[in-house]
C-alpha cells in the first residue's frame, strides 16, 4: 500500500490523504496551510473564529505527527502567531 507514496509529492486535502497512510511510514511531510488571515480562496474560508482554526489545525497535524516516522521530518510553513500553538501539539 504504501508503495504507491514512494518518492512522490502527494497533493490533496490531507485529511482525506492521511486516512489511506499507514502510521510511522513516511520520512518526511509538509504543510503549507491556509494563514487564517481573510485571504481570498477559491475553495477554503480563511476566516475562521480562533478556536475553529486551532482545532483544525491540531487535526492535521496530529496525523502528520501519526504518519511521520520517529526519524522523520515535519515541516509546517505558517507565520509565528499560529506556529507558538502548534508546538504544543507536536509535544
Amino acid at each position: 500500500m504504501i508503495e504507491k507514496y514512494i518518492n512522490q509529492i502527494i497533493q490533496g486535502d490531507c485529511l482525506d490523504l492521511f486516512k489511506k497512510i499507514p502510521d510511522n511510514s513516511i520520512d518526511m511531510t509538509f504543510a503549507d496551510p491556509p494563514f487564517n488571515l481573510k485571504k481570498k480562496y477559491n475553495s477554503y474560508k480563511d476566516s475562521l473564529e480562533f478556536k475553529e482554526y486551532l482545532d483544525w489545525c491540531k487535526k492535521w497535524i496530529s496525523e502528520m505527527v501519526r504518519v511521520t516516522k520517529p526519524t522523520g521530518s515535519i515541516l509546517v510553513h505558517n507565520i509565528p502567531k499560529w506556529l507558538t500553538y502548534f508546538a504544543e501539539i507536536f509535544k
